[in-house]
């Protein structure tokens, strides 16, 4: 291309909509190490910590969910998309982004109709099995939409190309699962947290510590619970435990896991199924459309996890999970073998692709 090649991500928010994007990022730089690549999101979204430190431009706008608020709220955040979509406007006729791509997100929605408005190509990334609203709402505007099923093509008319979820390479360069009578367990709920799982897990500790089993645990608990939940591991020192806010290092921290509990984000999903991790998975009930319950039913189904329902989470059903699979390491290894058949390690390396194609063939945006 004649000029150098600009490419927008928008949206993020959680690591779940984040994390993709910067793995795409990073294969996009590794394939075109002239592009220049910049995020827009939201100011208070997870994005504002780390796209930065990945080294990427990143524009900030206002924003805040509509779904599930308040009334006033909901016109407060209607007003700030609105606003969203007029500074999108500005910065795009600005920059000329040869593609937008839009991955979830608050800052998603604003971004994408503005590149529509445009007419800038526009590439979406859908995470999850079912869906999200932005992404539905948005799909019939894109020239290109990446899902990480069938199932979820389906529930977009038919529209999409199947490539998998993007991870960051690190996850699928792990080794493979070991089955050994000492068990690193792993617990995370999110990049926020997760209190059911912080709560049950703490009520689990006296049935974990007089099981006799050598158990390790690491536990992401969010900002708010760690010294909480940090309390309630130190009251059972003969459990060796790091209890940790936010884990930046996550490729790291699953090589060393042989049991992980978790939340069942479609990102978490597919880092389990890259590192071959046998899971027992706890769906976030109030997540849009449920897809949390439909991600981690399809990971079940193939034989890779325990699903437990959020609600009525105790400690002692929480332990029985997890003793029942720290005794039985042939189980985990089966488990390890079924969920690493879900994996589609060369999922950012073909979005990556899709993106740069789109880019050359339409050129950026077409205005005066």
């Amino acid at each position: 291309m004649a000029r150098r090649t600009t490419i927008v991500f928008a949206g993020g928010g959680t690591g779940g909509h984040l994390f993709p994007a910067l793995a795409v990022a990073g294969a996009i730089a590794g394939r075109r190490p002239g592009a220049s690549i910049e995020f827009v999101g939201a100011r208070r979204g997870l994005e504002a910590r780390l796209v930065p430190r990945a080294g990427y431009r990143l524009h900030t706008l206002p924003l805040s969910g509509i779904k599930g608020a308040r009334a006033g709220a909901r016109l407060v955040a209607a007003a700030g998309a609105g606003l969203g979509v007029a500074r999108c406007v500005a910065h795009f006729l600005a920059r000329r982004p040869a593609v937008v791509i839009g991955v979830g997100g608050y800052a998603s929605g604003p971004a994408v109709l503005a590149a529509w408005l445009l007419r800038i190509p526009i590439m979406l990334m859908e995470q999850n099995h079912f869906p999200g609203a932005t992404n539905r709402f948005l799909a019939p505007r894109a020239d290109v939409v990446c899902v990480p099923s069938e199932a979820a093509r389906a529930r977009l008319g038919g529209r999409g190309v199947v490539t998998g979820n993007p991870i960051r390479p690190e996850f699928s360069a792990i080794g493979p699962a070991r089955g050994e009578a000492e068990v690193s367990l792993l617990v995370f709920g999110g990049s926020r947290g997760a209190r059911s799982i912080n709560r049950a897990m703490a009520e689990a500790l006296p049935h974990l510590a007089s099981g006799g089993r050598g158990l390790t645990i690491v536990h992401q608990t969010g900002e708010a619970a760690r010294d909480e939940v940090a309390a309630a591991y130190a009251s059972f020192p003969s459990l060796p435990s790091t209890v940790l806010p936010f884990l930046d290092d996550m490729p790291r921290r699953l090589a060393d896991a042989d049991l992980v509990v978790s939340r069942a984000g479609a990102t978490t999903l597919s880092e389990l199924a890259a590192a071959g991790r046998p899971a027992i998975l706890v769906p976030y009930p109030h997540a849009a459309d449920d897809h949390q319950r439909l991600n981690a039913e399809a990971v079940r189904d193939a034989g890779g996890a325990v699903v437990l329902p959020d609600e009525g989470l105790t400690g002692e059903a929480l332990a029985t999970a997890i003793e029942a699979l720290a005794s039985d390491p042939a189980r985990r290894l089966r488990m390890a073998a079924a969920v690493k058949t879900l994996a589609r390690p060369d999922a950012a390396e073909r979005i990556a692709e899709l993106a740069l194609s789109l880019a050359e063939k339409h050129g950026g945006a077409r205005v005066p």
